[in-house]
């Protein structure tokens, strides 16, 4: 077995184990039994983020110039639309995956390689969706909320559909198909980098609440909504949380 499966089964089983035992329940204000233990993740994820990722965010930030950063950003999103219209096809959104077939050819040719968001600059709106987007259209809830180790925030239904994710999107298939080893970990690492170098000054933001862990729970719940109604926020919820940890996409 290649090193590069050795990775995805590592992966799926640690988050088949965290989501073994979460049982599909109905929506609360607070859905959190796990809280000590998501807790206890949040604080580790922390400091593997001030030991490692952030040093390493903040040295790419200060040695690659800005406008290289948002090349290398913009091809991280292109690379995402395959998997994103498969979505779009799984919920039944044809004119979603039209679009997302289109932006795609768009930023792929005329973009070269998505390296330029022309697609953004025609008005046609980026719109991401990914496996647990899909398996709320499909009706699953979205469980108790969940920290995962390395990987933040997310649910019950998320954290399945993030196995779906990482072992199904298009291009991580044809990287591993590619059998060159380390490719798809230097994808995946670089991906990561990119992430906290872009989001650098959100984060250091969220760490000056009094209570960050409460504040990304309640701001990710919100996102999820919004990214789950295609971009339509649910009125009946303040939307300011959501507004500090939205994605710069």
């Amino acid at each position: 077995m290649q090193k590069n499966s050795l990775l995805k089964t590592a992966i799926t089983a640690a988050l088949l184990s965290l989501t073994a035992a979460c049982a599909s329940t109905g929506n609360t204000d607070v859905n959190d039994p796990y809280e000590n233990t998501n807790r206890a993740i949040w604080k580790f994820n922390r400091v593997v983020d001030k030991a490692v990722t952030r040093p390493v965010a903040v040295g790419y930030r200060t040695i690659v110039p800005e406008l290289p950063r948002k090349g290398i950003s913009n091809i991280f999103r292109n690379l995402t639309e395959p998997w994103s219209f498969v979505n779009n096809i799984l919920q039944g959104d044809i004119n979603g995956a039209a679009t997302t077939l289109g932006r795609f050819t768009i930023n792929t040719t005329v973009g070269l390689a998505g390296i330029f968001k022309v697609s953004d600059k025609m008005g046609i709106q980026y719109q991401r969706e990914d496996f647990g987007q899909t398996l709320a259209v499909w009706g699953v809830n979205d469980g108790p909320y969940l920290v995962l180790p390395f990987l933040g925030p997310s649910n019950g239904r998320d954290a399945f559909g993030t196995i779906g994710d990482f072992t199904a999107e298009p291009v991580n298939i044809g990287i591993d198909r590619l059998d060159e080893k380390g490719l798809l970990l230097a994808k995946l690492s670089l991906e990561v980098i990119d992430t906290r170098a872009r989001l650098h000054s959100t984060i250091e933001s969220l760490y000056e609440e009094n209570d960050p862990y409460a504040f990304a729970r309640a701001a990710y719940r919100q996102q999820r909504d919004f990214q789950i109604r295609n971009g339509k926020r649910d009125t009946s919820e303040e939307d300011d949380l959501f507004d500090a940890l939205e994605d710069d996409e």
